[in-house]
């Protein structure tokens, strides 16, 4: 990889582009989170080491802030779960797509979605440059 791959991938040019499916978007505490993770080759090919799949549940705070001198909303973000699978940097060439099933269980102590508690999912792909991700808004009952 010359000098000018090196910076294309760090800002992520001719990346290889991250897409998932689930099989629903509502999960009862206890049950699993399953779905499909896509990888789409870009412009060149890239070794790929692992798939990150995780749960993150967000709390939302109310805060006074003194500087803007109202209150805003600050969002806490926390990985809950998460499950990493090896691909043991195998080689995705330009165009062609990777796939990984995954389950992710949620723990039942998990807090329901509802103000102040929101849940998404977030895949990503470790690959040199930067890293191709997804994530999408879930509901825990």
């Amino acid at each position: 990889m010359g000098f000018f791959d090196k910076i294309k991938a760090m800002v992520g040019i001719g990346q290889p582009k991250m897409d998932f499916t689930l099989q629903t978007t509502q999960i009862r505490r206890g049950d699993s989170i399953k779905g499909k993770a896509i990888l789409t080759g870009g412009s060149r090919e890239v070794p790929v080491k692992s798939f990150l799949i995780e749960h993150i549940e967000i709390l939302t705070r109310r805060e006074w802030s003194d500087s803007l001198n109202k209150t805003v909303d600050n969002k806490i973000k926390t990985t809950v779960n998460k499950v990493e699978i090896p691909k043991n940097d195998e080689v995705i060439t330009a165009g062609a797509t990777m796939e990984v099933e995954f389950e992710l269980p949620v723990s039942t102590g998990a807090m329901n979605s509802g103000h102040p508690y929101a849940h998404q999912i977030k895949v990503s792909a470790d690959c040199p440059g930067l890293d191709p991700s997804k994530s999408t808004d879930i509901f825990i009952l």
